[in-house]
């Protein structure tokens, strides 16, 4: 986050009578203490207990700020700055300026430094255009305030040097040359509180181990979907902030990757622990910012629960092998960190998508940088939170905010070795791009799907509408694996859609944080008119619905993005609903006669993300799940997941799996050794 030269402010709230005091000298000032970046993880500052350098975590944790402010100096040599820096490291192990005298004598007539006067002094001769200060010891009634006389008078000074020539950190933060790089709100999030909290005004960002807010031009509103309204305004980082974000990511994955894998497992299964504890604040933030009801975004934690447990117990799973050659060789393997992973989260599983890609990126030794959608870009600040708390050093998880141009920054970063997508297909493809333009680094993709569910002649016809439901309305139908197509064998069509309409019209819509709520809202309005256009453009090409497809008002949250779940029939291959995936509560009926007819359908699509099938027929389970092309099948259900089973697509849904033992393949590099324990024989 530092760079020699760079000034630190700190402001409200101070900790200390002293700092409430040197606060109150200026009007409308909430400075109250300054310091200098000396190194990219130090800074010197003046302190009663004298000149110091220290980290800045170890300055936060003492001086107890509310909010920490990092300036850069501009439109100066940077051999000055760095001049600067050196003459401050210089000083450390002087004694503290207690008298604030301008000629850098203390009480003890030792040359001395208070906090502000520290820094004109590395920058004397430099044109900082510091505005001029005498100081000052009033209060806002213009009298002495009280603590300043009692200080002086023990320092045997019976007089209050009010009006000398001084300098104070409220009156250097407004040099010209000082330009704003980052604030810091180092006064850690109350996991205890966190539905009462406002958690929105924190910041955009986690990085270090800090809530973080960038400076950036580029805005985004972060919305709320059950109600159409704006909860925040958060900036987009750009590619300098990138670029500090990483850095800090590489310097913590060092030691993140010499820890031990018990020192791991302990942080992980701590984090779940916590998970467990907050889940229904949790899952109040998800809701609150993805719009998915409030009883599944409860489902989504508990499952961020099995993921982390998991991945705390995988250790064994990390060993290399021994490999004996002959009686002088052996070889080795050895499973090793891959360094710093770029992971790109979706909207529609907001923390679901971070913990499957976070888990296990740590368990093998990785620090990670998180960009979650702009659409749902909140619960991954809290389980930054969440997993600092649990004990993971600073700067080994990080949260950053963006769009594609961040995305393109995080990706072509050279220090960045290794992308995880999660998305749509042409984000995806151009991901991919990427990752080989500038520097070839791996990368895994879970795109999306146009999946199908097959209702065979001999499955229980209440089962297949509940996997039918299953595999369309979760989450308003903002599923990738989701089976759009329902292929319903002919023998028992009639009786299928008429359960199938009945259930579906007896969904609950409404309010997403009400636990009856079964259907919430969309994530966005342009997405909401965008599923609308499937089901027009599908009734256009001559499609029939049966139910569904309106928008809803909910009373009290009337501007929210509310569609009732939609049934078409009559579909045709050459329809765009039938080729295309919708990603919104459309559930489409395909009549069928054979076996071979519905997995010609089913696999009718380059997608392969899942598929899925009904049947009381272990034998015909077993051969059609052999010849749907698909990464997951499901038997009787649909949209099961587990952090034990590997998840992910084939053809354009994708490569590479999340969950399962598979994932740590994503996230380690194998080296193997040759050793030959006798003398080397010469060939030539």
């Amino acid at each position: 986050m530092l760079k020699p030269g760079d000034v630190v402010f700190y402001a409200r709230s101070p900790a200390s009578e002293f700092c409430d005091a040197v606060e109150q000298v200026i009007p409308n000032n909430s400075y109250f203490h300054v310091a200098l970046a000396v190194s990219e993880r130090s800074l010197v500052e003046a302190t009663p207990e004298g000149v110091l350098e220290r980290t800045l975590k170890d300055s936060l944790d003492d001086n107890q700020p509310g909010i920490v402010e990092i300036l850069e100096v501009k439109g100066i040599p940077e051999s000055t700055i760095l001049k600067a820096a050196t003459w401050c490291r210089s000083k450390v192990g002087f004694p503290y300026n207690d008298l604030f005298s301008a000629d850098l004598m203390n009480s003890d007539d030792l040359e001395s430094y208070y906090c502000s006067q520290l820094i004109t002094e590395a920058f004397r001769g430099v044109e900082m255009h510091w505005p001029t200060h005498t100081l000052n010891f009033l209060n806002c009634d213009g009298n002495l305030i009280e603590f300043w006389i009692e200080y002086f008078r023990k320092r045997g000074r019976p007089q209050v040097p009010q009006g000398d020539v001084g300098s104070h950190p409220g009156q250097l933060r407004r040099s010209p040359v000082l330009v704003l790089k980052m604030r810091i709100l180092p006064t850690k999030m109350n996991l205890n509180t966190l539905k009462e909290s406002k958690l929105l005004e924190l910041s955009s960002h986690f990085v270090g181990g800090n809530h973080v807010e960038f400076v950036s031009n580029r805005q985004f509103p972060v919305m709320e979907p059950r109600s159409g309204r704006k909860l925040a305004t958060w900036h987009y980082a750009n590619a300098e902030q990138v670029d500090l974000v990483v850095k800090t990511a590489k310097n913590a994955q060092k030691t993140w990757a010499g820890s031990t894998w018990m020192e791991r497992n302990e942080v992980l299964k701590k984090t779940a622990e916590l998970l467990k504890t907050h889940c229904d604040d949790i899952a109040y933030w998800e809701c609150l910012s993805n719009g998915k009801p409030i009883s599944e975004a409860k489902a989504d934690v508990l499952s961020c629960v099995d993921t982390f447990n998991f991945y705390s117990g995988i250790a064994h799973d990390l060993l290399g092998h021994h490999i004996p050659l002959d009686p002088t060789r052996y070889a080795y393997t050895r499973r090793l960190p891959i360094g710093v992973v770029a992971a790109i989260g979706a909207w529609n599983y907001p923390i679901q998508t971070c913990t499957w890609k976070t888990a296990p990126a740590l368990a093998c030794g990785n620090s990670i940088i998180y960009k979650p959608s702009p659409l749902s870009p909140v619960t991954a600040l809290i389980l930054g939170e969440i997993l600092k708390t649990a004990g993971l050093p600073d700067g080994v998880f990080n949260v950053i905010q963006g769009d594609a141009e961040t995305a393109q920054h995080l990706i072509h970063h050279d220090d960045v070795t290794k992308v995880s997508f999660t998305g749509s297909i042409p984000t995806g493809k151009t991901i991919m791009a990427a990752c080989a333009e500038r520097n070839i680094k791996p990368v895994t993709m879970e795109l999306g799907g146009k999946s199908a569910l097959i209702v065979f002649e001999d499955a229980d016809v209440d089962s297949g509408v509940a996997c039918a439901m299953m595999a369309n309305f979760y989450s308003q139908g903002q599923v990738c694996s989701n089976a759009s197509k329902v292929l319903v064998h002919k023998g028992v069509l009639k009786e299928f859609l008429e359960k199938l309409v009945k259930k579906t019209k007896e969904l609950k819509i409404g309010d997403p944080l009400k636990d009856e709520t079964q259907v919430g809202a969309h994530i966005s309005e342009v997405h909401r008119t965008r599923v609308e256009g499937y089901i027009n453009g599908a009734i256009n090409e001559g499609a029939t619905k049966i139910c569904g497809g309106d928008r809803i008002q909910v009373p009290g949250l009337e501007n929210g993005y509310y569609l009732s779940p939609c049934i078409l029939t009559d579909i045709t291959p050459n329809m765009t609903v039938y080729k295309e995936e919708i990603f919104g509560a459309v559930l489409l009926i395909i009549p069928f006669d054979t076996e071979e007819e519905a997995v010609g359908i089913a696999n009718d699509t380059d997608m392969g993300l899942a598929a899925g099938l009904v049947t009381k027929d272990l034998a015909k389970s077993y051969r059609i799940s052999e010849q749907l092309n698909a990464g997951n099948v499901y038997v009787n259900t649909f949209n099961d997941v587990s952090p034990l089973v590997p998840f992910g697509g084939i053809g354009e849904s994708g490569f590479g799996r999340e969950n399962g033992v598979a994932v740590l393949e994503h996230y380690t590099q194998l080296k193997s050794v040759f050793v030959n324990t006798g003398a080397c024989p010469n060939p030539f």
